[in-house]
């Protein structure tokens, strides 16, 4: 079984939670995707040991099985072995079914075409340095200095009344749905994959902010509310709502002050000098900017969102529907979960 490889941040994400300590045994086992969107490139070189329990799941049904599987084993460090998607799914199945007493420690290994999850929270890095290192991190626990666990919270979706929730890091709407969608239509066909699809998305989408061609990136009529009482009624060009410190393109479109797990950023569709401001915005630069919804700006904090609106969404590049008739999409926190940067 030849489990595949992944770029390596070394550095803890900008303003994680506080690291974790482990100190006994762990037991490993592995959930693996190979129809992730780099799978066959970077799968074969680092042969898994057979001890470790792995399983193949390639569907939302078969990554349920492979969870149930490999909680029944008492499996206490998963790693995954996939793109966002495939993690999204995985996570849902931790903390929404509880197939687990306790989440296991989660060991992302990215396989996937844009791997913004790994790409924050910490990875391993099996693509240089093998299988090894984890495995004998899991049996001496702890052990490893250039490891490092981080606690996230996690999002949980609500799309409708009439549909179970389900899990997330990263959820988006209007021009985020559009580009997203043109991503990986155009672009993840050609190879383009990484960052360099998005990079090229976002410099369509900036060309369209300056042109006023809106016919792929169109805005959508949201009305949002959350828990502390901020609402919009607007024609929103976009809107972005995550527990991710880093999204991708090193993008931090969040500048909330509140105490509170999901930050999120509405850009209404007339948003005055969006075309200059865009950087601020990228960046999460608040001090520079408005904050307020009759400015075109607005980020916030917040333990619960309400959104109403009629179009697709997307939650860590998965597409779903919001329908007004099916009421509003509920977000809201599912749990926290561990994981091993290594």
């Amino acid at each position: 079984m030849d489990p595949s490889q992944a770029r390596s941040p070394k550095a803890a994400p900008e303003h994680s939670p506080a690291a974790v300590s482990i100190s006994a045994s762990q037991r490993l086992g592995l959930i693996y995707n190979t129809q992730s969107g780099r799978h066959r490139r970077r799968w074969g070189r680092h042969p898994l040991p057979e001890h470790v329990p792995a399983v193949e799941a390639n569907t939302p049904d078969e990554i349920e099985r492979a969870v149930i599987e490999l909680a029944a084993q008492n499996v206490e460090v998963l790693a995954v072995a996939g793109g966002d998607g495939t993690v999204q799914c995985v996570l849902g199945h931790l903390l929404l079914a509880r197939h687990f007493g306790r989440p296991p420690i989660v060991a992302l290994v990215p396989t996937g075409s844009t791997n913004m999850t790994a790409n924050d929270v910490g990875f391993v890095d099996v693509r240089r340095r093998g299988w090894q290192p984890l495995c004998a991190w899991a049996e001496q626990a702890g052990n490893d200095p250039a490891a490092l666990i981080v606690e996230r919270e996690v999002l949980r979706i609500q799309a409708s009344d009439s549909q179970p929730p389900f899990c997330g890091m990263f959820f988006g709407a209007g021009a985020i749905h559009h580009a997203v969608q043109y991503t990986q239509q155009h672009l993840h066909g050609m190879g383009l994959r990484g960052e360099t699809g998005p990079s090229l998305t976002f410099a369509r989408f900036l060309k369209s902010i300056v042109t006023g061609d809106r016919r792929q990136f169109s805005s959508i009529r949201l009305r949002l509310r959350d828990d502390h009482g901020h609402a919009t009624d607007d024609q929103t060009l976009l809107l972005a709502a995550s527990t991710l410190n880093r999204l991708v393109l090193r993008f931090h479109p969040f500048w909330g002050r509140e105490t509170a797990p999901i930050a999120w950023t509405a850009i209404s569709q007339n948003a005055p000098r969006f075309g200059l401001r865009w950087p601020l915005v990228a960046r999460g630069w608040g001090r520079y900017l408005p904050n307020q919804p009759s400015a075109g700006y607005i980020s916030h904090n917040s333990h619960t969102l309400s959104l109403d609106f009629d179009d697709g969404f997307i939650v860590d590049g998965e597409f779903y529907r919001s329908c007004p008739e099916d009421g509003p999409v509920r977000l809201s926190i599912a749990g926290a979960v561990r994981f091993l940067s290594l």
